[in-house]
């Protein structure tokens, strides 16, 4: 059904955007122009629906022309509104030239946007670091380094293989822990192989990994994930918390599940969410430094609302694309970076990959958490930062 949509609109699209190309540059063969839009709108969707299910044995090219057509895609997107508001502009004859310089100059700004970010959106990533400072932190959690990693959707873009180098990375930066905020897998043909990268990663981080659950595992089939992930040492918390111990001190992280009521800004959505917080941090004595994990980044209120000294989510993707590293349309309410209530500190990371390589001014990250010990008040801006 998923990929009958995407090609049926991947197809409309291009006809649209096929004719209103030839409206815009009164070409004579119009129904040539039309399509011409269709056949590029079906063939790049078509690419993505057919590589998503056979990539597995196939050479590199075929990656380099999966990010030339997911390109397209994102270039058919782009293309249509401008089209729409220019097509108007050609009714009077004297703005006919300037009108068609401007289609040309923006079809070749489309094709950049879409073809460079599925490129760059895919290859490059960065490391964020959060130095977070914490009131009275337990002595031998100062210095603590911890690693966030988020919706790898391994599949044909992030592949299995490419897994151990996001754990030697967050190895390299001195992480003790890893933090895995959901959406693991997209392609559970490979959640073997996924499962022993797992279970040979844990003994890299002294506390070990902790999971939990994001949407698409519910998406792919969570008994069979649940099922692999229950054969690793990976700690998966389901609405609970646990106790990272040293030198007699304390640090508790609680996770919670995904939250599927329709409308987070429903009640009953909120409170689904608030009952598994509870859950999650029932029995944490009132004092207690707390971690919170999420997969759904609305999650940053009861993180706020609890006191936990950081709450780390995912999800959003950052939305995957914006302009100077800020996202331009968002429907959350927390999207990407670093958020405070004033003392509290919540992060949504941008992911470490997903499903669709498309990324522009928004780029994969590995998130670097260093947790500090501060006496007195640390009051930080009240602020919603999309950095």
């Amino acid at each position: 059904m998923f990929e009958r949509l995407i090609l049926m609109i991947f197809s409309i699209l291009g006809l649209l955007n096929g004719s209103l190309f030839a409206l815009i540059m009164r070409k004579k063969n119009f129904f040539r122009y039309t399509f011409g839009g269709f056949l590029i709108g079906l063939a790049s969707a078509g690419y993505f629906v057919w590589y998503a299910k056979g990539y597995d044995g196939l050479g590199l090219w075929s990656l380099w022309l999966g990010y030339l057509f997911c390109g397209l895609m994102v270039s058919q997107i782009v293309l249509f509104p401008p089209y729409i508001i220019l097509s108007f502009f050609t009714i009077p004859k004297k703005w006919k030239r300037p009108v068609q310089k401007i289609s040309l100059l923006v079809l070749l700004g489309a094709l950049f946007i879409g073809i460079y970010g599925a490129i760059d959106g895919n290859r490059r990533e960065v490391t964020e670091y959060i130095n977070v400072y914490v009131e009275n932190l337990p002595e031998a959690f100062d210095g603590y380094k911890a690693a966030q990693l988020t919706d790898t959707h391994i599949g044909p873009y992030f592949r299995y293989s490419d897994l151990p180098h996001e754990f030697d990375r967050a190895k390299a930066e001195g992480a003790q822990v890893v933090f895995f905020t959901g959406d693991l897998i997209d392609d559970v043909r490979h959640m073997p192989q996924t499962a022993e990268i797992l279970s040979e990663k844990y003994d890299d981080f002294a506390d070990g990994i902790i999971y939990v659950w994001g949407n698409h595992e519910y998406y792919r089939g969570q008994a069979y994930i649940h099922g692999f992930l229950k054969k690793t040492p990976v700690r998966i918390l389901e609405n609970e918390h646990m106790k990272i111990t040293r030198n007699g001190d304390s640090l508790y992280v609680a996770g919670v599940d995904y939250p599927w009521v329709r409308g987070e800004r429903s009640a009953a959505f909120q409170r689904q969410r608030k009952d598994m917080t509870e859950w999650a941090f029932e029995g944490i004595p009132q004092d207690a430094k707390v971690i919170l994990l999420a997969h759904n980044s609305s999650f940053i209120d009861e993180g706020f609302a609890r006191g936990a000294i950081l709450t780390l989510t995912g999800h959003t993707h950052g939305t995957q694309f914006g302009l100077f590293g800020k996202p331009i349309i968002t429907p959350f309410k927390f999207t990407r970076g670093l958020y405070t209530d004033g003392i509290h500190p919540g992060y949504v990371s941008r992911g470490s990959a997903s499903w669709f390589p498309f990324r522009f001014s928004c780029p994969r990250e590995l998130v670097i958490i260093t947790l500090h010990r501060k006496q007195g008040m640390s009051r930080l801006p009240i602020a919603a930062s999309d950095s």
